[in-house]
């Protein structure tokens, strides 16, 4: 029996209630999620997710009662770990008055005035549910301050799955990512290469019809890619001479790294910039903020005003209070994010002086504490980012997944990210596992 079939053996046998319950789901859900990366891509190969019960610090619980080291830790947003004491305490006290009001709150100002305090490019914010909604807003902002259509995105950029920005996400950049969807033309959005010369050019060319170029400082739909600070440098100087506003998608990056958002670091500053996952401490949140002449279009008693968050859990109670408890903790954590980036760069560094030495189909990429491991049909060497998405072999990389589960690791796209619960001990066991199953993984038959 090859290394593939024996774990897929292993990992249907040890766990028949995820198993089941996987069998029922994909009878009412269409797939089985409701998010299409959470299947870990293991139905292609055999397999199923495997459903999750409970959490703590850096490890998960599933229904078969498997603990796992977790460096998904809930799409990036944990950064403190799985139920952190302080913020469940924080959510606890919230609930004993209600959850949910539709009405403004005490917590929705001190957020929104902590957002704006940390960092210099924010001057008024909009709260929504999701980071999805928080960019097509941004573009929505964009496009009636200027009074042009046309947004920019970069190729390998991860919007959410807002019509207006889910275009060339994912290897081979056909545009239109999948049915349903306008053609570019019609959308209004086109797309450039990172980390090129001639998109200077590109956007001179467009200048009349640019309404805002949107991208994130490490771009998240390739896996964890840097762009690089002259090129940021270079599109916030074109686009203010231009007059197109520079949106800086922070989802990912921001209070991931430091506190506050990487822009700050950067010395960069964008004229609106999105918000997500960690500033929400964990539960469900999205934030557009920026200049105030910009957010102020929002205003509903503007006479022409753009609408923008109208959804019914904006600004939820227990989104501002978790946050606000996490930003506060956050504040006070500088060594707990030297050392967790730290941790990252080194871990990375170590698998691919790894995976070089033995010339295997792996590579690591990202940037201080965000971490993804690709998966390749073949070793070659001194690969870029373009070379990497599109080699990557995506059943190898759900047998990676599998392989990973096995041995009581879960991730995403790999890894993921590690939080300040990863100790050093963890980060050397989840090494270890990863030295043992590249090789047979990379020649195994699929």
């Amino acid at each position: 029996m090859n290394f593939y079939k024996e774990e897929l053996n292993n990992f249907i046998q040890t766990r028949p209630q995820s198993r089941e319950l996987w069998h029922k789901s994909i009878k009412r859900i269409p797939g089985g999620v409701s998010h299409n990366i959470r299947n870990l891509g293991l139905p292609s190969i055999g397999g199923f997710p495997v459903f999750i019960k409970s959490g703590h610090d850096a490890y998960l619980m599933d229904v078969d009662d498997h603990e796992y080291i977790d460096y998904w830790q809930g799409h990036y947003s944990m950064l403190l770990g799985h139920n952190h004491p302080d913020v469940y305490q924080t959510i606890i006290d919230k609930l004993k008055h209600g959850w949910h009001f539709g009405t403004v709150t005490t917590e929705q100002v001190e957020l929104a005035d902590t957002l704006v305090n940390d960092n210099p490019s924010i001057e008024e914010v909009r709260f929504s549910s999701s980071g999805t909604e928080a960019t097509m807003y941004a573009t929505r902002l964009a496009r009636a301050f200027t009074g042009r259509s046309l947004i920019a995105k970069a190729r390998m950029g991860w919007h959410g799955y807002a019509d207006t920005l889910l275009y060339n996400v994912k290897a081979p950049f056909l545009g239109k990512e999948g049915p349903g969807i306008l053609p570019e033309d019609k959308a209004g959005i086109i797309s450039f290469d990172v980390n090129n010369e001639a998109v200077e050019e590109f956007i001179k060319e467009k200048a009349n019809q640019l309404a805002g170029v949107i991208i994130e400082p490490v771009l998240g739909g390739g896996g964890g890619f840097p762009v690089k600070l002259e090129f940021l440098k270079m599109l916030r100087e074109i686009t203010e001479k231009l007059n197109i506003l520079l949106i800086f998608d922070e989802i990912i990056t921001g209070y991931r790294f430091s506190y506050g958002l990487f822009q700050n670091e950067l010395k960069v500053i964008p004229d609106l910039t999105t918000m997500g996952k960690i500033v929400g401490g964990g539960l469900s949140i999205g934030v557009v903020g920026g200049r105030e002449e910009i957010m102020e279009q929002a205003n509903p008693q503007s006479k022409y005003r753009v609408w923008t968050g109208g959804g019914t859990f904006s600004a939820h109670p227990l989104s501002m209070a978790a946050g606000l408890k996490t930003l506060e903790i956050l504040k006070k954590s500088n060594r707990d994010y030297d050392r967790t980036n730290q941790n990252g760069t080194t871990f990375m560094t170590k698998m691919n002086t790894f995976f070089t030495e033995r010339e295997l189909g792996f590579v690591a990429t990202g940037f201080k504490s965000f971490l993804t491991l690709h998966v390749l049909k073949k070793y070659i060497e001194n690969l870029n980012p373009n070379e990497i998405v599109q080699l990557t072999d995506k059943k190898r990389e759900a047998l990676l997944q599998l392989a990973l589960l096995n041995r009581h690791i879960s991730g995403m796209h790999g890894i993921g990210a590690l939080s300040f619960v990863h100790s050093s001990k963890h980060i050397q066991e989840t090494q270890e596992v990863i030295e043992e199953i590249s090789p047979p993984i990379s020649k195994t038959d699929l």
